[in-house]
């Protein structure tokens, strides 16, 4: 119990980052909040059990979406969680930005940043990773995008497919996928990361 109460602080600063660190909608009017049509994700993840972190109906607002999951993964109660994001957009408004450009702006600093391939299931899979620091607390995070189910770690590619479904007339439809960890500066938040993404494309 003692582990899991020394991370709130953390919990609640990443809640608070979610609003500008994730989707943020562009160049149109403000309308009111889509509707939540995207699969619910999962509390069970092989041997991971997710629990909901309420979202705060400011980050609603700003998001101008409801579609807005948070979640706080364990394989063991006294274990360092991860703490997973999903922020899904709808419609004609679609438009992402990369979570480090708000890190930066809530006074995050990134140490690192790159894409990284990693092996899931033996397949290839290409991310983005950051490690970022605040308060003398280290954090691992690695994210994707996603555009009517192509995936990328890249921003640039993710627009330029929303972009040409737009002008095939087809909806926009994506999300930003961004799951991340505590580290002490070892391979062990990687190993930990990477075992939660096994899970979660197993889950798909």
């Amino acid at each position: 119990m003692a582990a899991r109460a020394s991370t709130r602080p953390r919990i609640a600063a990443f809640v608070l980052l979610v609003a500008c660190a994730t989707l943020l909608w562009a160049g149109q009017l403000r309308a009111k909040p889509s509707v939540s049509v995207s699969e619910p994700v999962p509390t069970q993840l092989g041997a991971w059990h997710g629990e909901p972190v309420p979202v705060d109906s400011r980050a609603i607002e700003i998001l101008e979406t409801s579609d807005v999951t948070l979640m706080e993964y364990r394989t063991q109660p006294e274990e360092t969680p991860i703490w997973f994001a999903r922020v899904s957009g709808f419609g004609n408004r679609a438009a992402f930005h990369p979570p480090e450009l708000c890190y930066v702006g809530s006074h995050f600093e990134v140490l690192e940043r790159g894409p990284l391939t990693v092996s899931v299931g033996g397949v290839p899979k290409q991310l983005m990773r950051l490690v970022i620091t605040q308060k003398d607390e280290q954090f691992e995070a690695w994210y994707w995008f996603t555009a009517n189910g192509r995936v990328t770690p890249s921003y640039y590619q993710q627009q330029a497919w929303l972009l040409w479904d737009a002008i095939r007339g087809k909806p926009m439809s994506g999300t930003l996928v961004r799951i991340s960890t505590a580290s002490d500066g070892s391979k062990k938040s990687a190993d930990r990361l990477l075992a939660f993404v096994n899970a979660w494309d197993t889950a798909q």
